[in-house]
Formats: C-alpha cells, sequence, structure tokens
C-alpha cells in the first residue's frame, strides 16, 4: 500500500492522455529549461532509432509512424500488436530488490519470445501475434506489494494496436513496538514514561528515542536489518526482563513486539 504523506525521488512512469511519460528525477526548487519542459516521452523512431521528445511532440511523430516505447530491434510486422511493459521498484523502506528481480507474465494473448520475462525499467516491447482479453501479472516478491499497475495492464488488445503497462511496487515498512512495565513493589513510584527507550541498528520514523509506555509505542522503521531495544538506567531500578523481540533481525513487512519490564530494588 500507499504510505501516505510520502514522497518518492523518482517519479515512477505516468500514463496521461494515452502517452507513456518515462521516469523523472525531481530536484526541489529546480525549474525547468525554457522551451524544453519538464515530460520527456520515450518513443522509437522508425522502427530503428529510440529517441526521447517533449511530450506536446509525441502525436506527431505517432502519426508519423513511430511508436510509443524503445526500439525491439525491428518494426513490428503488419498484423501484430506491441505490448510494453515498464516494471518501476520503490526502496523507501530498507528494501534492495530492482526490477529484474520481478518475473512478468502476459497472459491470455501470444507474445513473440516468450510470456514471461524480467522487469525492466526501461521497458519491454512484446509483439503479440494472437488477440483478445489480456492480463499483465508478476511474481510475488516477499516484503514488496503491488502499488499501483496502469490501465494498460488489462483489458483487451487487436492487431495494429500499441498498449503499455506500467508496474510500480513499493518495499513494505517493518515495524516495531516497545511496551514498557514496571513493578513498584518495594515502594518504587516510577512510571513507564520515566524510562527512555532507545532502538539501534535500524531507522526509526518519528525517532530512535522516546519515552516508556505500558500501552506501547510503536515506530515505522525505514530500514532493516539486525537491531537492539536498550533503556537509560534510572537510579533503584533493574531489568527483570526483556523479551525475544528486544533484539536481533527484522525484515522487510515484520512487525515485531519487545516487552521491557523493570522492578525497584
Amino acid at each position: 500500500m500507499f504510505r501516505r504523506g510520502h514522497v518518492p525521488k523518482v517519479l515512477t512512469g505516468l500514463v496521461l492522455a494515452g502517452l507513456l511519460l518515462t521516469p523523472l528525477v525531481a530536484t526541489a526548487g529546480t525549474k525547468p529549461k525554457p522551451g524544453k519542459g519538464n515530460v520527456k516521452v520515450t518513443l522509437c523512431h522508425k522502427g530503428k532509432v529510440t529517441i526521447r521528445v517533449g511530450a506536446p511532440a509525441v502525436r506527431a511523430h505517432l502519426r508519423h509512424g513511430d511508436t510509443l516505447g524503445p526500439c525491439s530491434g525491428q518494426a513490428p510486422p503488419s498484423g501484430t500488436a506491441t505490448l510494453t511493459v515498464f516494471k518501476y521498484v520503490v526502496n523507501d523502506s530498507g528494501g534492495t530488490k530492482a526490477p529484474a528481480d520481478f518475473t512478468i507474465a502476459i497472459t491470455g494473448v501470444t507474445a513473440t519470445g516468450g510470456n514471461s520475462f524480467a522487469g525492466s525499467a526501461s521497458g519491454v516491447v512484446k509483439t503479440i501475434t494472437a488477440f483478445g482479453a489480456y492480463s499483465v501479472t508478476e511474481s510475488s516478491v516477499p516484503g514488496y506489494a503491488l502499488a499501483s499497475a496502469s490501465s494498460g495492464c488489462s483489458g483487451t488488445i487487436a492487431a495494429g494496436q500499441q498498449k503499455v503497462c506500467v508496474l510500480r511496487n513499493d518495499d513494505l515498512a517493518a515495524r516495531l513496538t516497545v511496551v514498557k512495565q514496571v513493578v513498584n513493589d518495594h515502594g518504587g513510584t516510577k512510571a513507564p514514561a520515566d524510562f527512555t527507550i532507545a532502538i539501534a541498528g535500524v531507522t526509526a520514523t518519528g525517532g530512535n528515542s522516546f519515552a516508556g509506555s505500558a500501552s506501547g509505542v510503536t515506530r515505522t522503521l525505514s530500514s532493516v536489518g539486525a537491531y537492539s531495544v536498550t533503556e537509560v538506567a534510572v537510579p533503584g531500578y533493574g531489568l527483570e526482563s526483556a523479551s525475544a523481540g528486544c533484539s536481533g533481525t527484522i525484515s522487510l513487512g515484520e512487525h515485531k513486539t519487545c516487552v521491557l519490564v523493570n522492578n525497584d530494588i
């Protein structure tokens, strides 16, 4: 699912008014150069050369015989269609997978060169030789979820058509919940909030240090791997126990719970 409030640095492919808009790097405060615009579209020019042109010029290129997406080496023969699949991956929670780590499959129609292939951010162009209803799917990759699929990823395709499918995956953030319990059976008066908790080894959204809570504090992690949960010593109290979730490793999409129990001495 999308994480609301997050804007990735790389804007993934958009399909606007039937045109494929290739990814752009968004740099804060940067203005487009006069006359150049801020959107470029990838086209195959005369079936031979891959070019990138401004969006306003795309329709004229298509009328002259150019096609959306990069060249596949030669112009598609007559009586066929093309389906171009772009795969984008957002790694903003510690993930390291690339587009090629996802296996794409076209179902319902026949594609030259095989209906299954590795994903690519630059696009994979498939010549379709049998037509009708189709869909584009992908293999599941642990720690990732499909964030969006453009309209061209399913529907019907006929001879002469050029369709574009854009698949975007996002890595799933891990979460760590820390519960702080305090036992006062020797005259102590401290509460969970009197203890300062710290998460080490990974990065937690909202800060790695916070006051303890008996109801638990949940932190979303923007990195994964080995971690540990510690606390600042409080005079008159000793750490009685720490659950297994207070240290170890955490992976994409995991939710672990750490329970720290202190007792007055």
